[in-house]
């Protein structure tokens, strides 16, 4: 009973720990799908460090975006929460930037994650929770929850990638051959048709791009199209998943 207590008395303290005393409080007046919500200030929240599918709208609805959005629904509006921000405060839409706590104290960031309702979406240098966040998604993929359970979701080859002619957000197994260099962007080569690009002012997150020369890889993220040739943008080293680290140029 003693060692139940004082487990119970940590874990109270860890969730003061994880919400700062300073943090604000605001109540959710709406939610607009599963990680943008409307503050009763009028304030629209982007959820950092985290991406659910579309609900129908401005864009085409994509596979389990409704269901995003009915979980935060029920979750948060009409509730207060406190907010967490990270080193940047608003997007380039000009939507604040943070992560959501409840009143329990549990992330709401987190738990989409977990639940399979979102994917990890992080931009530098909004690195706040990031071990928390990959280790909730990575528990969802282990154990198909959600968006990874779907056929939408799947891995594919590349190949495959190219000749679907596949678009947006999509998990796609490549090998890296070179590494190539333009203007803004450092790339890691695929192939004639393919490339994943990563910018220059985000490389010092990543190790150095040529030990990735020969890795099988799960890649997740957004893909798109140029002059028939696709490319995937990737912002931090969590949208790359080693499959075989042997194969490598280098161990990472």
């Amino acid at each position: 009973m003693r060692l139940l207590k004082l487990t119970l008395l940590l874990l109270s303290c860890y969730c003061l720990l994880v919400v700062p005393a300073q943090a604000e409080s605001a109540r959710v007046n709406y939610v607009i799908d599963g990680d943008t919500v409307i503050l009763d200030d009028k304030r629209h929240v982007r959820l950092l460090a985290i991406n659910a599918p579309e609900v129908e709208g401005k864009r085409r609805a994509e596979p389990g975006g409704e269901a995003a959005r009915q979980w935060l629904k029920r979750r948060v509006e009409g509730e207060r929460v406190r907010l967490v921000g990270d080193e940047q405060s608003r997007d380039k839409y000009g939507r604040s930037l943070f992560y959501l706590f409840d009143s329990q104290g549990q992330l709401i960031n987190e738990q989409l994650l977990a639940k399979g309702l979102a994917v990890l979406s992080i931009h530098p240098p909004n690195l706040k929770y990031l071990a928390r966040l990959q280790a909730a998604q990575s528990q969802a993929q282990r154990q198909r929850r959600g968006l990874w359970s779907l056929p939408e979701y799947q891995l594919v080859s590349l190949n495959q990638a190219i000749k679907e002619k596949r678009r947006g957000w999509q998990r796609v197994l490549v090998k890296p051959q070179g590494v190539s260099d333009s203007r803004k962007y450092r790339r890691l080569v695929l192939g004639l048709e393919a490339d994943i690009r990563i910018r220059k002012a985000n490389l010092s997150y990543f190790p150095v791009l040529k030990n990735y020369l020969g890795c099988p890889m799960e890649v997740h993220g957004w893909l798109s199209w140029r002059k028939g040739r696709v490319s995937i943008l990737v912002r931090h080293p969590s949208q790359l998943l080693i499959k075989d680290s042997n194969k490598c140029a280098e161990t990472l």
